[in-house]
């Protein structure tokens, strides 16, 4: 059954990316910038692999694995929020004030999970003070700085799970900046990055990505959706037990699918019915005990049902 699953691995690259930048306050939350415009690059077509990995933490992976996602620095959307709403926001940034990154992955597989997030609340020491962010509304400044914003290299598992790469501790700082005139829009840009990165001279969101292997098939598909576990009950517990039960207590049933010719049995049956129809009670009884004296001897058994 295993091996008719073919569960073979095969590589299971990004897709489509996407990024976004919240910002929460108690009055509620408003989108900075989210740009759906990511492009999604083999490893082996980046010359700069050794400045894009200087410590060589990609070097366990399969090159076919990983890719580099490097995202526009403008904003997909624009910046509609009305001047009043902007107003009664900024009341709130001086009580409590949270700015989250989140990146959004597709893959094909596994099926039900090829969409997959990642959610990082910036640490309080990292995030811009209320007077740089109110100053970026209310028009007397563009941009303000927000630190260790996400890490630089992440591991999307074959069950569908992102995280961040165990060895690495890089993070990620940018500038946030608001673009005015006629039309308004926010860019993100990276801090941390230069020419050599593979990804421009200004670029926005820039991610080193390990997309695993999952296995394929009808096996594969279970592993990667639901785990060993799901394994596990599906065919153990589920597929096991009801094949189980077919197979079990076979030789008990023989006497009854396994004899050679079971006519005198069904003659005695059939006497036993016409005798209790007729009310003769004595004669029912003795032809019961008789049927019962030959299924309790194998030998009489086997008398009584060989073929003529």
């Amino acid at each position: 059954m295993y091996s008719s699953g073919n569960p073979t691995n095969i590589a299971n690259p990004i897709k489509d990316a996407s990024v976004r930048v919240d910002i929460k306050t108690s009055s509620g939350r408003l989108t900075l910038f989210e740009t759906t415009l990511c492009e999604k690059i083999s490893w082996e077509r980046i010359e700069a692999r050794t400045s894009l990995d200087p410590l060589g933490y990609l070097t366990a992976y399969n090159d076919n694995d990983i890719q580099l996602i490097c995202c526009q620095s403008d904003a997909s959307r624009l910046w509609h929020v009305p001047p009043v709403v902007q107003a009664r926001f900024m009341k709130s940034l001086r009580s409590n004030m949270d700015i989250t990154f989140s990146w959004e992955f597709t893959r094909d597989r596994p099926k039900g999970k090829e969409v997959v997030k990642y959610d990082l609340t910036i640490q309080e020491q990292d995030l811009p003070t209320s007077y740089e962010v109110a100053r970026v509304f209310n028009g007397t400044s563009n941009s303000f700085p927000v630190y260790n914003i996400y890490p630089r290299y992440f591991r999307v598992t074959g069950s569908g799970d992102v995280r961040s790469l165990e060895q690495s501790v890089e993070l990620v700082s940018g500038d946030l900046v608001l673009n005015r005139g006629d039309l308004e829009w926010w860019s993100f840009y990276d801090l941390d990055i230069s020419d050599s990165h593979g990804c421009g001279k200004f670029p926005g969101p820039m991610a080193i990505i390990v997309s695993e292997e999952t296995p394929q098939g009808i096996i594969g598909e279970t592993l990667s959706k639901f785990s060993i576990w799901g394994l596990y009950i599906t065919f153990v517990l589920a597929v096991g037990r009801f094949i189980r039960l077919q197979c079990s207590d076979l030789r008990m049933r023989i006497p009854f699918e396994n004899l050679p010719s079971c006519d005198r049995l069904m003659a005695i049956c059939e006497d036993i019915y016409a005798a209790r129809a007729e009310g003769e009670l004595e004669v029912e009884e003795i032809l019961y005990w008789t049927l019962v004296k030959i299924y309790r001897s194998p030998h009489m058994l086997l008398e009584y049902t060989q073929a003529e």
